[in-house]
This record gives C-alpha cells, sequence and structure tokens, in this order.
C-alpha cells in the first residue's frame, strides 16, 4: 500500500499518455501481417491500461467500519482503490488492518492513500481527480464524544444530504445515496460504537413504530457498489437498505445482548409511544441489486 499525492497521479497520468501516443504512433507505421498481429497486442495493452483508470475509485475514511468493506468490495469487483483519510494516525491503521488480514492484501497494488481534511476543498479536488466515482462513507463526529452524542448529529447528516441533491442538481451531477437501518456484522459494536450508540438513541420509539431495521455491512457494501454500477443505466434517487425489521421482543433481546446493553433501551418503554405504524421497504435497492448481482456471477471477475 502507498501513499499516493496529487502531484504523482498527475504525473503517472502524463507518464502513460506519452506511453499511450507512442504505442498508437508505432501500431500506425506497421503494416506488415507479422506487425499486424503486434499492433493488435499494444492495442489489447492500451485497452488494459484504459481499463485500469476507468475502474480508479475514491473511499473517504476507508479505515471505518462500512469504509474497510466497501474498500474489500471493491477491490473484488477489479476496481483500484484511492482511499481519504484525514491523518496519518488513520494510515498507520490501514497498514495495520493490511497485516492482519482485514483487508485484502492480494490487491494490496491496488490501493493507494491519500491524506486530505473534509473542510478543505482543494485538498479534496486533488484527491478525487481521476477518479470515476467517489464514495461518501465518512462523516463529523460530535466534538462531545459517544457520551454526549446527541440527535444532531442525524439532523447534519440530513441537511448535508439535502445540500448534496441541490448542488447535484445545479452542476447536472450524478448522485445517488443510500440510507441504511443499523450497520451490523462481525465487532460491529466495536468498530463502529459512536454510530450505534446515536442510532439506538431512538431505538424504543423506531421499535415502537416499526421502524428499528439492520442491515449486514457486506450487505450494505455490496448495495453501494451494485447502486454505483447501474448509475449509468436505471439507478437514481435514495435507496433504503436493511436486512431485518427488529420487530420481536426476543429479537430486541438478542439485538441488545450482541451491542452490550439493557434490553429495556430497546424495548422497554414502546408502549409510551403512539401506537402509529409504518412499514418500510427495500424493494428498490433489491430489485437492482438481483440483476446487478446475477451480472456478477455471469460474468469473470476482472
Amino acid at each position: 500500500m502507498g501513499i499516493a499525492r496529487a502531484q504523482d497521479e498527475e504525473s503517472e497520468r502524463r507518464e502513460f499518455e506519452d506511453f499511450r501516443k507512442t504505442l498508437v504512433a508505432l501500431a500506425a507505421t506497421e503494416r506488415s501481417k507479422e506487425n499486424d498481429d503486434f499492433k493488435g497486442l499494444m492495442s489489447s495493452h492500451i485497452a488494459d491500461l484504459d481499463l485500469q483508470l476507468d475502474k480508479l475509485v475514491c473511499v473517504t475514511s476507508g479505515v471505518s467500519f462500512l469504509g474497510l468493506a466497501l474498500v474489500n468490495c471493491l477491490l473484488l469487483r477489479g476496481y483500484s482503490v484511492r482511499i481519504l483519510v484525514d491523518n496519518q494516525e488513520d494510515v498507520e491503521k490501514l497498514r495495520e488492518m493490511q497485516v492482519s488480514g482485514e483487508m485484502m492484501m492480494a490487491c494490496s497494488n491496488k490501493i493507494s492513500v491519500v491524506i486530505a481534511k473534509q473542510t478543505e476543498i482543494q485538498g479534496l479536488m486533488e484527491a478525487f481527480d481521476g477518479c470515476r466515482g467517489v464514495f461518501h462513507t465518512s462523516a463529523f463526529v460530535d466534538p462531545s464524544g459517544i457520551s454526549g452524542y446527541s440527535l444532531w448529529f442525524a439532523l447534519g447528516k440530513l441537511k448535508a444530504e439535502k445540500v448534496a441533491w441541490k448542488i447535484a442538481e445545479e452542476m447536472s451531477l450524478k448522485l445517488t445515496t443510500i440510507c441504511p437501518g443499523l450497520i451490523t456484522g462481525p465487532q460491529f459494536s466495536h468498530r463502529n460504537p459512536t454510530a450505534t450508540i446515536a442510532y439506538l438513541k431512538g431505538a424504543q420509539e423506531m421499535y415502537a413504530k416499526g421502524l428499528l431495521a439492520t442491515v449486514d455491512v457486506i450487505r450494505l457494501a455490496e448495495a453501494h457498489v451494485a447502486v454505483f454500477e447501474a448509475m449509468n443505466k436505471t439507478a437514481f434517487g435514495r435507496y433504503i437498505c436493511f436486512d431485518r425489521i427488529i420487530a420481536r421482543d426476543e429479537e430486541a433481546e438478542k439485538l441488545a445482548s450482541e451491542i452490550g446493553i439493557p434490553p429495556n433501551r430497546i424495548c422497554g418503554n414502546s408502549l409510551e409511544f403512539i401506537p402509529t405504524h409504518f412499514e418500510l421497504s427495500n424493494k428498490k435497492l433489491n430489485n437492482l441489486m438481483s440483476r446487478t448481482i446475477r451480472n456478477w456471477h455471469g460474468q469473470s471477475l476482472p
């Protein structure tokens, strides 16, 4: 895994273009059958290089619970991934994840890392330069920490999404968003404790109204890639993503046990809320994923 800088990326791009021009010029001067075969090999090589550039994407906060799962899913699909982090400490965490096997070592040559602050526009522009797409998984953390985590964080994410949609419309950008339930999976409450606690602050009301949903992190990562790959075709708008809805006390107790909180934090006072019941639907996402994953199975991985 290397540390990529914007100037390094630009240099590589210039070198690639120079090499491409040389190959095209060489192929154009050859006329014999033998050299036609050679030209075919050169064209194939150029196509491979084009594919590598076309498959470059950026993932913000690839060190997070979801970010890491998304990076691994993208690598399995043959993408080259540029991971955006905002400090050297996160770079060291990524190295540790490679050593521990959490990140795919076999694809380490397809991983690069850029250090940039999410509040610095120039740094973000350089990090995103040359990328076919950007998966934005990171978010600002409540400065008061876990103990003081408020609902303000959720409101901030909602307002940020609204702003993103407005900017996308003004600039004619293609944007999709995925709205997941509580992200679960191996060690999820340890790897993602802040977001878990924030989500479950409204657990009793969500449980009472049939809105307490969960989604496995691998399923969520696959959903991101599936929606991204369908953006040139039918994908659009917002997608609700969940595996299951916690609807019974025994399910709530199991979830509470996995997280390490008392069951009454989820279902203890649910009867106090107005008995309005909603029905969540992930049909839009499921239909898209069923088509996309069928295509994955019918293709050989790059």
